[in-house]
């Protein structure tokens, strides 16, 4: 059975993780690679391992194109390449997850959004752990019936679904992966502070949070939480706010921010101590005010 042909508009991270993971599973042909420079395609290519770095597509009829874009281009691009490039293609997807698979329309053919929830900072770590991620697609079925089986073929998890608002998906995927980012900056800080080595907070740290991260799967956040905030221990509390008094006015100021967040979510949990819980709030209010 011949492998459909794709090409890529804008080959970076997300990009040359994905046609390599295609490429080197035999699932899809690479085709044309088109980025801003000559040189990010060319090197886009030597890392997919396939494909043709070009200036400009010469013609996509009965391809796949991929568009690997920055959200804030992709419509402009899209509508600019819908006009310019003849003949088009057979079927066109974007891997933005915050940006409606709409704005693909005027290429006239079967159009999908298709959102890989994996994190790429790294192409070469990506095409490791890849596999077990998920794959989300919204648009038209008879893209997504194409699309979503070559991103099950290199290891995803996939699912088809109709946003209502689909910049509050990508947020939350945010919230969930870069903000993870943020709060291990600040406890790797708190952590060499007190003495560790950096490379033995980091272990220490992680393995906290696989720990968690398996209770949160298995009983939702609210359940899953615990510590000094969630059993309302305002002793622990206020030593940590006086700890904290003397950290960086960044440091304390996100510490404080999460803990009162961390004390309205215990709050739900346990709405028999929510005097206790308003009076941690309070600690650390002030911790707020004094960052």
């Amino acid at each position: 059975m011949t492998r459909p042909v794709l090409h890529i508009a804008g080959c970076g991270r997300v990009g040359r993780t994905l046609a390599r993971l295609w490429a080197d599973a035999g699932v899809l042909e690479i085709g044309q690679v088109l980025n801003r420079s000559p040189a990010s395609a060319e090197r886009a290519v030597r890392f997919i391992g396939r494909g043709r770095a070009v200036e400009r597509f010469t013609g996509l009829g009965g391809d796949w194109l991929m568009l690997a874009l920055p959200d804030g281009e992709l419509q402009s691009r899209a509508e600019a390449l819908a006009a310019s490039v003849r003949p088009g293609p057979a079927l066109v997807f974007h891997v933005s997850g915050a940006e409606s698979s709409e704005l693909l329309k005027p290429f006239g053919v079967p159009f999908a959004a298709i959102h890989p929830v994996c994190p790429f900072a790294d192409p070469a770590r990506a095409i490791e752990y890849f596999a077990g991620s998920f794959a989300v697609g919204e648009g038209d079925p008879a893209a997504l019936d194409r699309v979503l089986p070559v991103f099950e073929a290199i290891g995803a998890r996939t699912l088809a679904f109709e946003p209502s608002d689909k910049r509050r998906y990508h947020a939350a995927t945010i919230a969930a992966s870069n903000f993870l980012n943020v709060i291990d900056d600040l406890a790797l800080g708190l952590a060499e502070a007190a003495g560790l080595a950096r490379g033995q907070a980091l272990e220490i740290i992680t393995a906290l949070q696989r720990a968690g991260l398996a209770g949160i799967e298995a009983r939702g956040p609210e359940a899953a939480l615990t510590g000094p905030i969630e059993r309302a221990d305002d002793r622990a509390c206020r030593r940590i706010a006086n700890v904290l008094a003397s950290s960086t006015p960044r440091e304390a100021a996100l510490f404080a921010t999460l803990s009162r967040a961390a004390a309205e979510l215990a709050s739900r949990k346990h709405p028999e101590r929510l005097d206790a819980l308003s009076e941690i709030d309070r600690i650390f209010a002030g911790l707020a005010a004094d960052g």
